[in-house]
């Protein structure tokens, strides 16, 4: 018999073609999953992974044992949802995958509000961009996430997918206080052309879109610095005099920076907020979930 914790290793290296990734994705060291691996190479007696250049590939046999456990986890993730579905009750686990404004404006509030109602519910919080936190949904690793979609790069919507807006929010250039140009309510892309520029992480979604937003304005930014944090991003802004455009609700870690958000013209771009499920019909807790976002989402958190 066939370990569930084993089947969604090898499912997981199926799906995203290499260990490190699919430990990535379950939350587990890559040797953690070499172990789950390995074992399930002796259950099944055979073998179910090979070297390929840096990475690994599946044998005939391991595609064939991978395709039933996407199966079978498919059809215990419905049988969960049946479970709870007879019994209208509110419990178990929810997983939610969500942007970092999220955590910090709406989404904390949410699960407070769904605990204090619920107190068997068991929330999760796992903080992605929508490049990680999709596939980790229809893979089974989430029961929600929490995804922004810009209005000049709107997100793909992944086939058998439910999108429930939340709320919506706008663009701002971030310029120290300081700054001769933060006085004003709104700034020109060529305002801000030579000015030094601070990023996500380059290869993410946030970087590609700060890039695109500028370059269609004609401007090509140099940017200087690359993190992974809005905090961070204030601090660089505020201290070394860089230039950050951000999400009008990340004002809400802004507290202890001297900072001031502008608009961008031409108009300043707008993003849309969606809870996102896999399932059309999810079980109690976690469509008591999505009305617990939905109504925290709305609430006046005062971002300019």
């Amino acid at each position: 018999m066939f370990r569930i914790e084993r089947l969604q290793a090898l499912h997981a290296v199926d799906r995203h073609g290499s260990v490190a990734a699919a430990a990535e994705t379950l939350h587990l060291t890559p040797s953690a999953v070499s172990q789950q691996l390995s074992k399930l190479e002796r259950d099944a007696g055979v073998r179910l992974l090979v070297p390929h250049g840096r990475t690994v590939k599946l044998t005939p046999a391991g595609k064939v044992l991978a395709e039933s456990a996407e199966a079978a986890l498919d059809e215990l993730t419905r049988a969960r949802t049946r479970i709870d579905a007879l019994s209208g009750s509110i419990t178990g686990p929810v997983r939610v995958g969500t942007i970092p404004t999220g955590v910090y404006v709406f989404v904390t509030e949410a699960l407070t509000t769904l605990v204090t109602g619920h107190p068997a519910v068991e929330p999760a919080v796992v903080e992605a961009e929508p490049e990680k936190s999709l596939p980790m949904l229809v893979n089974g690793q989430l029961d929600i996430a929490v995804v922004e979609s810009w209005d000049n790069m709107p997100l793909t919507r992944l086939p058998y997918t439910t999108w429930r807006a939340l709320r919506d929010d706008t663009a701002r250039v971030m310029l120290s206080a300081g700054d001769p140009r933060a006085a004003a309510d709104t700034i020109s892309a060529q305002d801000v052309a030579r000015d030094s520029w601070v990023s996500w992480t380059a290869g993410s979604r946030a970087h590609a879109w700060l890039c695109h937003t500028l370059r269609e304005r004609g401007v090509e930014p140099d940017v200087r610095h690359y993190v992974t944090g809005y905090a961070t991003q204030f601090s660089l802004v505020t201290r070394l005099g860089a230039t950050a455009l951000m999400p009008a609700m990340s004002l809400a870690v802004a507290s202890g920076y001297d900072v001031r958000a502008l608009r961008l013209d031409d108009p300043s771009p707008r993003r849309t907020l969606y809870a996102v499920t896999a399932d059309s019909q999810p079980r109690p807790a976690v469509s008591a979930c999505l009305d617990a976002l939905a109504d925290a989402a709305q609430l006046d958190h005062a971002t300019p």
